[in-house]
């Protein structure tokens, strides 16, 4: 067998093609498309009807209809959520309670079983985020629905929800989806490829930066204490939270939409100082980076902490308002990996000792 040889500029497999994909282009140029469509349109339409476009490749009023019928958890559900401490992180209930959910479904069929599951997220995170049984309005439009739920039923906050549902809800390969991918490959059920996906975007260089980008802003007080930051957080090395992305070069798309939203919701209110710090904050770092040579943007994560917090959802529930636009790119990727499916296998070059004597 030839020498294996560790290629440092792909670790992390970065720029590295491992299959093909109709779902979603994401464009260096900061142009993201999903079956075709420029996000920029895709914003206007309503958030269940973008998902019916990217798990089956075309509008449709149906899968709304599947959203609808499969909203509400049963009584031996919601009653393990209440059961569960409060102080339990939400994205490890998620994740925790994704495999559960099937066991009362009879349908095998894996588009029906991840859409149920789907279908469920938002009450788990309205139950869990309450702590009582709390009944969605399946009459509703998705967003409404998931809000109406947790108590916030402002036109602007439904209108800025579904916009960020939209923006989140698939985007290539990132970490979570191919974690989902690599758990899909082994012929595994969706349950436990979507609870993968889950567990990957937890984690705070992904979908985590929500909460992580505005508890900074949070600390922070003034200009000379960004600046301070901007310097010392990049000194040593440090990610920032919500800012850079590795497949735009330049401002992240969603993330002006979500800019713009933040403050528009913000305005005249007790959010508006925390916007107003996360603006100057990405002022500073582009200003610091350009001098070195490079060109740093918001991320979609920047901030959306503003839009959620202005909608109801404290700080530890970001990403799992996240996950739940998520979960539908989950269920889009594991359907297309059983066209033609392969187990991923990479390999490691071994650099341990060998202790066996010869």
């Amino acid at each position: 067998m030839p020498e294996l040889v560790l290629d440092r500029e792909h670790k992390g497999l970065a720029g590295v093609v491992v299959g093909e994909s109709a779902i979603s282009d994401v464009q260096a140029s900061g142009r993201l498309i999903f079956r075709g469509y420029p996000i920029s349109e895709l914003v206007n339409w309503e958030f269940s009807e973008v998902a019916a476009l990217v798990v089956d490749g075309h509008r449709n009023r149906e899968l709304g209809e599947v959203l609808k019928a499969h909203a509400n958890l049963t009584p031996k559900q919601m009653n393990h959520i209440v059961a569960l401490n409060r102080a339990t992180h939400p994205m490890r209930v998620l994740q925790g309670m994704v495999p559960l959910l099937v066991d009362e479904m009879t349908s095998a069929d894996p588009r029906q079983r991840g859409l149920i599951i789907a279908a469920k997220l938002p009450a788990i995170v309205a139950v869990h985020l309450t702590g009582q049984h709390v009944d969605l309005d399946e009459s509703l439009p998705y967003a409404e629905r998931f809000l109406n739920a947790i108590g916030t039923t402002t036109a602007d906050s439904i209108a800025a929800f579904n916009v960020a549902q939209i923006l989140q809800l698939e985007h290539s390969l990132n970490a979570g989806t191919f974690a989902a991918r690599v758990v899909a490959s082994t012929l595994a059920d969706i349950e436990c490829a979507i609870s993968a996906g889950i567990g990957a975007l937890s984690g705070p260089l992904h979908g985590g930066a929500d909460q992580a980008a505005i508890e900074i802003a949070d600390a922070l007080t003034d200009e000379i204490s960004i600046r301070a930051y901007v310097t010392e957080a990049l000194e040593r090395g440090d990610k920032i939270p919500g800012m850079g992305h590795r497949e735009y070069r330049v401002k992240d798309p969603r993330a002006m939409h979500l800019e713009r939203w933040a403050e528009r919701l913000s305005a005249r209110n007790e959010h508006e100082e925390v916007f107003l710090k996360l603006r100057s904050l990405e002022a500073e770092i582009g200003k610091v980076m350009q001098r070195k040579g490079k060109d740093v943007h918001a991320n979609v994560e920047f901030y959306k902490g503003v839009v959620y917090r202005s909608i109801g959802l404290p700080n530890d529930f970001f990403t799992a308002g996240f996950a739940m636009a998520r979960v539908f790119g989950y269920v889009a990727h594991f359907l297309e990996s059983r066209i033609d499916n392969r187990i991923f296998r990479p390999q490691a070059r071994y650099v341990g000792e060998d202790h066996a004597r010869s």
